[in-house]
């Protein structure tokens, strides 16, 4: 005979079928069956069971509520979903206490739940689905808000840039989810977690009340009906995840790597320019590793995107040249302005927090440090930038 609470957390755990279930029990949080022995190895903590003089008593691990920050990152980190269940209704009412899922916590998504997971890296997730041979994938990533959209003509041209791309999730609708070559390749080749997800509306006038406009003609994405469909694919499932309306994804558009110089995966791997299997690591031994100089989370991020899509157009190498060669003939307004920027914390992560409704009193803090700044930065530059910067600025 099943408690009420259990019986909660069996009508969860079937739901949510996928995903580790953080079943809150007044301080703690437990887990049960198959979900206490992945946390047992994963977390080293102690493994017991639910009514002990059972015929088939429950297995049970547990840690306090207040230590979800330690372990839950250890779990998403083993590439595990986890579904936190909270109570939502008042304990201390006579009946039992209602509890539901209140967000889902993958790989992708991690970086949105507190201030202590800032990084450098790319939480990108994708999406990807077929038509006819052709292949859309959407991509975006989390930490910068940044969600874009394409089209390739061969899954071999799709996977090429997936490498390029890092994501840590792989969204496939069904036909996808069902081609075993397809799945076989993105395991194995690129060791990503792969989830099938199905979207219950016209994926058309899912993006559009997103987005709260009329049409997608601003995108420019409204005369392509997969990049929609692909798209509205990974919005809805993050959407389901996270059981809010996402806001601060607002904006996308189609990209393509015409601007820049095509490297093949040999090329990236043989020249050591964000892995080197050697040491089996990105930060050595690495031309990330040699360039790296920079003091912010974006800037990490940005240069790792710049060395695997270098500029291939003339004019603007130069002038990108030229704008870093002001700040290297002037040593003491790059050392001023390199100081204030070892005090900007990744805006875009805290901003992510804002909107969720997850920031604490520290995201507050080190987004009010972070715009004093680079109202700082701004104020050093105008005081002692050449006329050269002056025009980068203005422009």
């Amino acid at each position: 005979m099943l408690t009420p609470a259990m019986q909660q957390y069996y009508d969860i755990k079937k739901e949510y079928n996928d995903s580790i279930i953080f079943f809150r029990m007044w301080d703690f949080y437990e887990m049960f069956g198959e979900d206490a022995h992945i946390a047992h190895k994963v977390l080293w903590i102690n493994i017991t069971s639910r009514n002990k003089n059972a015929i088939n008593p429950e297995s049970l691990a547990w840690i306090p509520y207040h230590a979800k920050d330690k372990y839950l990152p250890q779990l998403i980190n083993a590439w595990y979903k986890v579904a936190i269940v909270e109570q939502v209704s008042d304990p201390k009412l006579k009946w039992i206490v209602k509890r539901e899922v209140v967000r889902v916590v993958t790989p992708a998504t991690l970086s949105l739940e507190w201030d202590i997971y800032d990084n450098f890296d790319n939480n990108v997730i994708i999406s990807i689905t077929s038509t006819k041979n052709i292949f859309w994938l959407s991509v975006l990533d989390i930490s910068s808000n940044k969600w874009q959209t394409r089209e390739f003509s061969s899954f071999d041209l799709l996977q090429k840039e997936l490498y390029k791309i890092n994501p840590k999730e792989v969204i496939l609708e069904k036909s996808l989810f069902n081609d075993e070559k397809i799945k076989e390749t993105l395991q194995k080749k690129y060791s990503l977690n792969i989830y099938y997800f199905e979207i219950k509306e016209l994926p058309k006038q899912k993006l559009l009340h997103h987005f709260k406009v009329k049409d997608l003609s601003w995108f420019w994405i409204e005369k392509f009906d997969e990049a929609i469909k692909s798209s509205a694919l990974l919005l809805a499932y993050l959407e389901q995840n996270q059981k809010q309306t996402l806001t601060n994804f607002d904006i996308i558009w189609v990209y393509s790597n015409s601007n820049f110089l095509e490297i093949d995966n040999s090329t990236i791997k043989n020249l050591d320019l964000i892995y080197n299997f050697a040491t089996w690591s990105e930060n050595i031994w690495t031309l990330f590793w040699v360039l790296n100089q920079t003091k912010t989370s974006s800037w990490k991020r940005l240069l790792r995107e710049n060395i695997l899509k270098p500029l291939k157009d003339e004019k603007s190498i130069k002038a990108r040249l030229d704008f870093v060669q002001e700040f290297l003939n002037d040593k003491i307004l790059l050392d001023k302005v390199r100081e204030k920027l070892s005090y900007i914390c990744d805006i875009d992560a805290i901003l992510n927090r804002l909107v969720l409704d997850r920031s604490s009193p520290r995201d507050l803090l080190n987004l009010k440090k972070s715009l004093q700044s680079i109202l700082e930065i701004i104020e050093i530059i105008k005081k002692d930038w050449s006329e050269k910067l002056k025009k980068y600025f203005n422009d």
